[in-house]
């Protein structure tokens, strides 16, 4: 599905960005499909085309498009039409929910550790590994972490390596064990609910988390998602 929202962090709650961006957290709850699907045979591959709507105000919209190839890859595009009076977005990427079983990360891009937007010369560039489990810090309320920028490629896998493998350019990933929404609901770690799933967003950017000070100061403007301009994401996934 296509998602706008990420979980709220300290710094963020000190400067009202959950009031101030609500409507996004709406938009990637409740965006709907208006119509079927439009169908492009072409000479290699099928192309699927779906405009969903979304609960904004004023109304706006985006196109996902995949294009599925015969040796198993399908590629990605979400593209979304600026809409004038809305403002810049916590996030832009796809969110997939992925079985459980599929509790391991390996990445190219920057790592070991979390990196963000405006949190990126702790992070080096190169292959890196991990539990999915072992990506949420563990601050005293859940909220977002995990994330991953200057991505190429990803794979979140089973214990015998089979899964799905992300590729793309300069991705911002983040797998966790659950959804925005549930860590934004959690106040304490003791009551995220029972692991069911694997979520994986892949994006083209969220919003920085700042860290100027937690009692009002916003992320820098060079560190957020441009307003009023359209956005393109564009990737390509495969079972593996």
């Amino acid at each position: 599905m296509p998602n706008f929202w990420r979980a709220p962090t300290d710094n963020d709650r000190g400067s009202a960005m959950p009031q101030r961006y609500a409507q996004w957290k709406l938009a990637s709850l409740y965006a709907a499909a208006e119509n079927v699907p439009a169908i492009e045979p072409r000479e290699h591959s099928i192309r699927v085309t779906y405009r969903c709507k979304l609960p904004t105000s004023p109304e706006a919209a985006c196109t996902v498009r995949y294009e599925v190839f015969g040796d198993g890859r399908v590629k990605t595009e979400l593209d979304y039409k600026a809409v004038e009076g809305l403002s810049d977005m916590p996030e832009f990427s796809m969110l997939f929910r992925l079985p459980a079983e599929l509790d391991r990360i390996r990445w190219y891009g920057l790592g070991p550790e979390e990196t963000y937007v405006d949190r990126q010369r702790g992070g080096k560039l190169g292959v890196w590994e991990g539990m999915v489990k072992d990506q949420l810090a563990r601050y005293l309320r859940p909220q977002e972490s995990g994330n991953h920028v200057g991505v190429r490629w990803l794979r979140v896998t089973d214990a015998k390596g089979r899964g799905i493998a992300f590729s793309g350019d300069e991705l911002s990933v983040n797998v966790l064990p659950w959804t925005p929404h549930e860590l934004e609901n959690a106040l304490h770690a003791h009551e995220l609910p029972p692991v069911t799933k694997t979520v994986a967003r892949i994006g083209r950017m969220q919003m920085g988390v700042g860290g100027d000070d937690s009692w009002g100061a916003r992320i820098h403007p060079e560190y957020l998602l441009p307003a009023g301009e359209d956005l393109h994401l564009s990737f390509t996934f495969r079972g593996i």
